[in-house]
């Protein structure tokens, strides 16, 4: 696709972000759906690291001081769609990037690096996710616990379950938290414990992340391409 110039604005109706969080083992005991998780030191070198692994990035070409976790907000223009931010604490690495969205319908870049950090972390617990709202909401989930198949959850006004819920649960070992306390299926707080609360921010977080600006490689920039300026 025709590169997209570094001032065009993103449809200011398009809002969207997608994030991976990779946990290595050993395993400590699920965190509950409302308990915060500890705080650990960040290691910027580590979460530099992981995101040159990424297939959607070719180099860094600028890094931020660290700074306190915070919400990564939706992409305004092209140039902030080359923003990656990164934290490592201690076995867990978090990453938001906005090339890693999907449309819902042809895309798959979030899948595709999904199957990507399987081959590169076999032993680990990974989760994928994608949350976008470009007039209608679009949400996956993929999940991959050693020893089950792994999860899917996907769907535009309601969640698609595909795989063994119950078996993933059990795995983690959370199978009596309770996920639908209000009669609906609550996903964030399902991704609380499915990650140890790396994708939960608080209000007076004390975790602290890395802010890096890429290059994209070829991957990257076709998947914003399609997906961010359609």
């Amino acid at each position: 696709m025709s590169p997209v110039s570094p001032g065009t604005e993103v449809n200011p109706r398009h809002h969207g972000q997608a994030q991976l969080v990779v946990i290595q083992p050993p395993f400590t005991a699920s965190l509950p759906p409302i308990e915060p998780p500890s705080v650990a030191d960040h290691d910027p070198a580590a979460a530099r690291a992981a995101v040159l692994a990424l297939t959607t990035v070719a180099a860094v070409r600028h890094e931020d001081a660290p700074s306190r976790l915070n919400h990564p907000g939706s992409p305004g223009d092209r140039e902030e769609l080359d923003y990656v931010y990164a934290a490592a604490w201690g076995s867990t690495v978090k990453i938001s990037d906005p090339a890693l969205l999907e449309d819902g319908v042809i895309t798959s870049a979030l899948e595709d690096e999904f199957e990507v950090q399987k081959k590169l972390h076999p032993d680990a617990r990974i989760v994928a996710v994608c949350e976008r709202d470009f007039g209608a909401s679009y949400t996956k989930i993929l999940v991959a616990v050693p020893g089950v198949p792994d999860l899917t959850v996907e769907g535009w006004d309601e969640l698609e379950f595909f795989g063994d819920l119950d078996a993933t649960l059990a795995a983690l070992g959370a199978g009596s938290y309770d996920f639908s306390p209000d009669g609906y299926f609550d996903q964030h707080r399902f991704l609380h414990t499915l990650t140890d609360g790396a994708l939960t921010v608080y209000g007076h977080e004390a975790r602290f992340e890395s802010v890096f600006l890429v290059d994209r490689s070829a991957s990257g920039d076709d998947s914003i391409c399609e997906v961010w300026f359609p």
